[in-house]
């Protein structure tokens, strides 16, 4: 239903949290030659951990703005319990939303939210009509769609759509939310696998 204080024709609001459930991951963005710098400012100075670091993941049907590219980026992912934090860092010079982000905050910082839907066509239908700008989005295996969206509703910051289910969505939900918990950064190993 259209509020009356809205022009006609403007895109229905909704509520991500009503429609998806709680935020599930805070994206950072950071410099490629700073990762490491991050990861043990997280681990050792923020009590972090343990990391999950992945690095050159396979990226298919990657686009940015429209036009379809190539994506070369490392990935790091801990839990604050079951929130997910993410550490990106982007090795090659292709148009992305993460070098988007870097050139407006060359030192990094929080680039996106992101929510975790159970029926991924459904969220991007609603993110559509909600008139979201899609920015950025692909493929990291079958099924492990993302999309990055602009809104005016959360300037300077992206909103993202991951496709996070099965076995993945257990072993973080279980496994790493419980190694959050117990993680002590002054004895324990800050990677729990790195490639």
């Amino acid at each position: 239903m259209q509020h009356p204080s809205e022009p006609a024709g403007t895109p229905a609001p909704f509520n991500p949290v009503a429609a998806w459930g709680e935020v599930r991951q805070l994206g950072y963005v950071v410099p490629a030659d700073r990762l490491q710098h991050h990861l043990e400012h997280w681990g050792r100075t923020m009590g972090l951990g343990p990391w999950l670091v992945v690095e050159h993941p396979p990226v298919t049907e990657f686009v940015h703005r429209g036009q379809p590219g190539e994506l070369d980026f490392t990935i790091a992912i801990a839990h604050l319990g079951a929130l997910q934090v993410e550490l990106i860092a982007q090795h090659d010079d292709q148009p992305s939303t993460y070098l988007d982000f870097l050139e407006r905050n060359p030192d990094g910082g929080l680039h996106h939210v992101a929510w975790w839907p159970d029926d991924m066509d459904a969220a991007e239908a609603l993110a559509a009509s909600a008139g979201w700008e899609l920015w950025s989005g692909g493929r990291i295996g079958p099924q492990g769609r993302f999309r990055y969206y602009l809104t005016e509703t959360h300037p300077g910051t992206v909103i993202e759509l991951a496709e996070v289910t099965g076995r993945r969505l257990e072993y973080f939900e279980r496994q790493f939310t419980a190694w959050s918990r117990t993680y002590d950064p002054r004895t324990d190993p800050l990677f729990v696998v790195r490639n």
